[in-house]
């Protein structure tokens, strides 16, 4: 939501829902990991888009261009994830980084849709 704007709940719910299945399948990836496969590397790729995420969102009302500047990288860090997890395993974690950068798309796309609502 934009400064000046009343909240709408429904608005905001339709906005998030997509972020939400994002933020799940995050925590489903690193839960697998941890369990599967506690190699440092594994172990860094999968908190690094969860710390990402809380990072983007501290910066996003304070400095707008560098939360633009952290989601680029948020979003290429899904993408080479999705490719490394694949190819690697532990066996979900592929399709779950897959589903999160389905799910970012869609919740950038949506916040888009809603602007123009």
């Amino acid at each position: 939501m934009h400064r000046g704007e009343t909240f709408n709940p429904q608005i905001f719910f339709i906005a998030h829902l997509f972020f939400l299945v994002v933020f799940v399948a995050l925590i489903w990836a690193l839960v697998a990991v941890i369990k599967k496969r506690r190699e440092p590397k594994a172990l860094i790729l999968s908190i690094l888009p969860l710390a990402l995420i809380f990072i983007t969102t501290y910066f996003a009302t304070r400095v707008p261009t560098a939360h633009q500047v952290i989601n680029l990288f948020y979003n290429a860090l899904l993408i080479f994830n999705a490719f490394y997890f694949w190819k690697n395993g532990p066996r979900p974690t592929g399709g779950l980084y897959l589903a999160a950068v389905i799910g970012t798309a869609l919740d950038f796309a949506m916040h888009f849709v809603i602007r123009m609502m």
